[in-house]
């Protein structure tokens, strides 16, 4: 069930996505400096949609309130004890 973090991200979200297809809208056959101030807007508009998409997936992921509970995190690659690889010719002739 989502929480109210959720739903709120949520809004977010779907407030920055009107205002970004209202400052498109704003676009059509603008000429001149106004052109230039509509596009700012739709960029800045456009760049807070990117960012309230991000934080509401990544509350989805961390949080899990909308499956059975957060994400496992991944095990770490290198276990205490085991030799860390370098890149490179790793000692074989002719590398």
């Amino acid at each position: 069930m989502p929480c109210n973090d959720w739903s709120a991200l949520l809004e977010r979200y779907r407030a920055a996505v009107k205002a970004y297809n209202a400052a498109v809208e704003d676009l059509e056959a603008i000429p001149g400096p106004r052109f230039n101030d509509s596009w700012h807007r739709a960029e800045v508009a456009r760049t807070e949609v990117g960012i309230s998409r991000a934080a509401l997936l990544h509350h989805e992921h961390e949080h899990g309130c909308l499956t059975s509970g957060p994400a496992p995190k991944p095990e770490p690659v290198l276990q205490p004890g085991v030799e860390e690889w370098v890149l490179g010719d790793q000692g074989q002739p002719g590398g």
